[in-house]
């Protein structure tokens, strides 16, 4: 009988033996045992992020996401609370930015940090890093469709430019072979000057007469016979004629210019192969675009087993939803199992989301006479937004910051309630106290930057609790709780 109780004796404490080394390897290899620091950060889209997603930091393995506060409204974004080794936190600065990225297309999801430069500050625990939201491969490929569909236009418009241009300086360029060839045969009466030697001699003696009888004409004006010699007598009359004849001299200038320069167009058009190059633009515009729909392509065919890019893209993420559906079930029974549920309520896991109001009311740890009790009118924190809803106006914030600035070591130290109260409608009384708790939940976060797991909401609609000396309520009540819950 000894024998055998000394056996399950063995048997138990080599049991603890094992279960205690298991527990330090698991801690070991999550870096639960080490020190740490712990951050925040915000983004709009967490791209398939979760609880216990790992933290680099330059690409090295830091530490892991530890919380996911979800928005309470559209505007609102997703606050992320993860933690570092401490080793690293001078590579984590002011200036640093955080972004959600994946191991590869289908890879699992994690939280890169760039580290900052020299010039930024060292960021403080609990700071709200800066963040830039992840890309998904599903926007590149519309915007990759978008690209495709531009080019294609742009092809057509400049095609039937490019062509317009073509034509015209062909048809200029098939105008001047005709003239030049029309003149090698003949045609016309500059074609004949120069092959019909007839018709030049003939040409030759109809202008020395011509020039003859011009003369002789000249000199009977300068004589001043005839009508024309008294025209030329006059001296206003001879200003006028030489006007005339000044402007038809120049004209003639920038008629021989204007030709000039439609030779110089021709011939600069011909030198520099203009038609060539355009073929060739318009060949790697083509190449380009039948490039882009290969690429696409290839990616949307399916793979070995008939799936496209898109389906497995959707299957991963659905694997990955259950994985962290099938997690936070397994966080939760942790949380009540009877050797880590001290360790889960240290950590701030059990908050105000399953208290109702009236069990709030008689909770002796909320009324208690201790507690601070900061009273606040919503006529002085609240306005209506731009889409009907309240907001926080800016004489509210400054009236939150200006009342906790006197309490700013309480605030940290203490666990903090925010009880939402509303005079309105019975029907609407718990919505709206409950958006103004909200309101006034994120502000203090953002501005104090307090621990999500001290800071709890109530909606109170708009009966305090009894021991207050208050009947009814619209606003805020801030409670600094004087002990832990």
């Amino acid at each position: 009988m000894r024998n055998k109780n000394v056996s399950v004796g063995l048997f138990v404490i080599g049991g603890l033996l094992l279960f205690g080394i298991g527990m330090f390897l698991i801690g070991d290899r999550r870096q639960t045992f080490g020190q740490h620091v712990e951050y925040y950060s915000e983004f709009g889209n967490l791209a398939g992020l979760s609880n216990g997603a790992k933290v680099r930091v330059g690409g090295m393995d830091a530490g892991e996401v530890i919380g996911i506060i979800a928005p309470d409204s559209p505007p609102s974004r997703f606050r992320v609370r993860w933690r570092i080794s401490a080793r690293l936190r001078g590579l984590v600065r002011t200036d640093s930015v955080v972004t959600v990225d994946t191991e590869g297309v289908v890879g699992s999801t994690y939280l890169a940090v760039r580290p900052g430069s020299a010039k930024g500050l060292q960021a403080s625990a609990l700071a709200t890093i800066p963040s830039r939201e992840p890309t998904e491969i599903s926007e590149l490929l519309v915007r990759g469709n978008l690209l495709l569909n531009d080019a294609q236009a742009m092809l057509k418009e400049v095609g039937g430019k490019i062509g317009g241009t073509l034509e015209s300086v062909t048809s200029a360029v098939s105008n001047v072979n005709d003239i030049a060839v029309g003149l090698k045969q003949g045609r016309g009466a500059a074609g004949m000057l120069l092959r019909d030697d007839e018709f030049a001699n003939q040409f030759r003696l109809n202008v020395t007469t011509t020039a003859s009888n011009v003369a002789d004409i000249v000199a009977g004006v300068k004589a001043g016979h005839g009508p024309a010699g008294m025209l030329l007598r006059d001296q206003t009359l001879e200003g006028e004629i030489r006007g005339v004849i000044k402007n038809a001299q120049q004209a003639t200038v920038d008629l021989n210019h204007a030709s000039h320069q439609v030779d110089a167009l021709v011939s600069d058009l011909n030198s520099q192969q203009i038609p060539k190059k355009a073929n060739d633009v318009i060949a790697s515009l083509n190449e380009s675009a039948r490039q882009v729909n290969q690429m696409i392509s290839e990616i949307n065919q399916p793979d070995r087993q008939g799936m496209s890019a898109g389906a497995n893209i959707r299957e991963s993420l659905a694997n990955v939803n259950v994985a962290t559906s099938n997690l936070a079930d397994d966080t939760e029974a942790l949380k009540h199992n009877f050797l880590l549920r001290g360790f889960f309520r240290r950590r701030g896991y059990y908050n105000l989301e399953r208290i109702s109001p009236e069990q709030y009311r008689r909770d002796s740890a909320f009324t208690s006479s201790t507690n601070y009790r900061l009273w606040l009118s919503g006529s002085e924190l609240f306005q209506a937004g731009p889409n009907g809803q309240e907001e926080l106006s800016a004489p509210g914030r400054e009236l939150l910051y200006s009342t906790l600035t006197e309490y700013a070591d309480s605030i940290v130290e203490l666990p903090l309630v925010v009880e939402g109260y509303c005079s309105g409608r019975t029907a609407d009384q718990l919505r709206l106290s409950r958006g103004r708790a909200i309101l006034v939940r994120q502000y203090l976060q953002t501005r104090f930057q307090l621990d999500s797991s001290n800071l709890g909401i109530v909606a109170m609609k708009s009966s305090p609790p009894y021991r207050t000396g208050r009947a009814t309520w619209d606003g805020i009540c801030i409670v600094l709780l004087r002990r832990k819950i």
